[in-house]
């Protein structure tokens, strides 16, 4: 019963008058159950008819869309309109039902009472009414529709799921860094008075000392700043259960790499690298990859985040494309995801002294990846 108290309310009032066809054909064991004529014609104050298993003539039924869809109630005047319609309903109805989502109303419940045996009483049909709760019991002990209203596609509040990324959003903008490299080769000026080697040695040493090589690292990380990453976030937003589920993704546009990570250990630190299990498995051939979650079951609201996924784009401003395809035991869901390439290439500048005059001349590199050293 704790389950069927959290069944939804269909999204509209279309779908909710395909649930009435549907339990009640199953209550009264009627396969030749229809709808009343179609959209904008007349209809008598009956939606939906039919002669239920072992009856001699036809019971309709009228459905009210009402709370979530207009937040309104059943009203005692509305009632009366229906009634007087549904007596112009060919032939003559056994008995007229009000389906409606609204809540249980004590008042409104009391007058449907009184109206039955009004009508009753000079010869007309039975009245009843089923409110929300009401129908929800009945959903519960009639299996084929209650199977019927989770599963079935035809109600998207059942099943659904939203792939974003990591913060929740569609489209990301990133950063990645690389550098080019300008070298300006001048002339040495040899000095007039010569250095001694001692000097010399004592100048070197200092230089030696500005550069960090007189303390030798023994466990260093490189981080590769032209790549950026991003992970991959899976919710349920439907409120039944997502099984089994698995995320596939591609980039559509070029790309330079794509991996698990943008360090590269070296030393004692790669040790513990060894250890890591990621829930990814990337393509070595193209820019794609698959999430398969370490968590089987994904219930109502509830998110999954995948592991970072680490992207060299190309070093020029555009924008990738990443088509995702979600598929479980019970759903299967696609869409796209966007992110914008912003890249930042810093110019570095350097000067290198030679002796030789023919030597002097400006060499420009090309586009570099932007790495760091981090000391373990």
């Amino acid at each position: 019963m704790e389950a069927s108290k959290s069944l939804r309310r269909p999204a509209n009032w279309q779908d909710f008058e395909t649930l009435c066809k549907k339990l009640w054909g199953e209550i009264w064991n009627c396969p030749e159950i229809k709808k009343n004529g179609r959209a904008g014609q007349e209809q008598n104050g009956v939606d939906i008819y039919g002669i239920p298993f072992g009856e001699d003539g036809y019971f309709g039924i009228q459905c009210k869309g009402k709370d979530e869809y207009t937040n309104k109630q059943f009203t005692e005047a509305e009632i009366d309109r229906e009634i007087g319609m549904a007596r112009n309903f060919d032939p003559p109805l056994k008995k007229l039902y009000f389906a409606t989502t609204a809540v249980k109303d004590a008042g409104i419940e009391a007058y449907i009472r009184n109206k039955n045996l009004e009508n009753k009483n000079a010869g007309s049909f039975e009245i009843h009414i089923f409110s929300w709760e009401d129908m929800v019991d009945l959903i519960d002990e009639n299996r084929h529709t209650h199977d019927w209203y989770l599963k079935s596609q035809n109600f998207k509040t059942s099943k659904s799921v939203s792939v974003t990324f990591h913060d929740s959003t569609k489209e990301l903008t990133v950063v990645p860094q690389f550098k080019k490299e300008t070298i300006h080769y001048r002339q040495k000026i040899v000095p007039a008075q010569p250095i001694y080697p001692a000097a010399l040695n004592n100048i070197m040493g200092v230089n030696k000392m500005m550069q960090g090589l007189v303390y030798p690292v023994t466990s260093t990380t490189e981080v590769n700043l032209s790549y950026f990453h991003f992970a991959l976030r899976i919710q349920n937003t439907g409120d039944s259960p997502i099984e089994e589920f698995k995320l596939f993704f591609e980039i559509e546009e070029g790309i330079q790499d794509m991996a698990e990570t943008n360090e590269n250990h070296t030393g004692l630190a790669a040790i513990s690298t060894s250890f890591y299990r990621s829930d990814l498995v990337l393509s070595d051939e193209s820019s794609s990859g698959k999430v398969l979650p370490k968590t089987k079951i994904l219930v109502g609201d509830d998110s999954y985040t995948s592991d970072e996924i680490y992207v060299k784009p190309l070093a020029v401003e555009y924008d990738l494309k990443i088509k995702w395809k979600l598929i479980s035991k019970d759903i299967k869901d696609e869409g796209e995801l966007k992110i914008l390439v912003r890249p930042d290439i810093q110019y570095l500048h350097a000067t290198i002294l030679v002796e030789d005059p023919l030597q002097v001349r400006i060499k420009e590199g090309d586009l570099e990846d932007m790495v760091i050293n981090k000391d373990c």
